[in-house]
């Protein structure tokens, strides 16, 4: 592991980013690019807080050893718990965003990148309103039609049907939020 990222999101975003990392902490498994560690009941921490030249800066790290019998990698995901609705958001967020950045690079989607958007995406369904109902059910036609474009190789209806997802989330967007 060693990645960086650096973007700009909104507060609630990162709200519930941290969140959810919160709550896997808690848990005691950290799950991060594939793989999920063991968090020890005590972990090394600093924090630093700042502002400077009217810039607020935070920056917070911990570590704990990685090695050992009770801090062992392990390569199997964490069942998934039952999470919040925003929690959810994120995550089908995040997902729309790697399936977008594969299919506007011209490829198909691996295995994994689809199965969490469709994970992500049938959740969100579950979970959404009694009044999103009709959007929802537009939105997963076109989620198994994308899905079926992908597992046939289908790349001008892949490409379509990611196009009408796109517009029946800003559709739905205008009219529920």
């Amino acid at each position: 592991m060693g990645k960086k990222v650096e973007r700009r999101c909104g507060r609630q975003e990162l709200a519930d980013y941290l969140a959810d990392l919160s709550q896997q902490l808690r848990r005691g498994k950290l799950e991060a690019e594939g793989r999920v560690w063991t968090v020890p009941e005590q972990v090394d921490v600093k924090i630093h807080l700042k502002e400077e030249e009217g810039c607020f800066t935070s920056k917070i790290s911990w570590q704990w050893s990685a090695r050992g019998e009770s801090h062992q990698v392990s390569t199997e995901a964490p069942p998934r718990e039952p999470t919040s609705f925003k929690a959810v958001k994120v995550r089908l967020s995040a997902s729309f965003k790697d399936l977008q950045r594969v299919i506007g690079e011209g490829l198909f989607p691996d295995a994994k990148t689809m199965a969490d958007f469709l994970e992500n995406s049938r959740t969100f369904a579950a979970l959404a309103k009694p009044e999103w109902q009709k959007s929802m059910a537009e939105y997963l036609t076109h989620l198994e039609n994308l899905q079926r474009a992908v597992e046939n190789r289908l790349a001008e209806t892949m490409h379509q049907e990611l196009q009408n997802l796109t517009n029946c989330m800003a559709a739905c967007h205008r009219e529920f939020k």
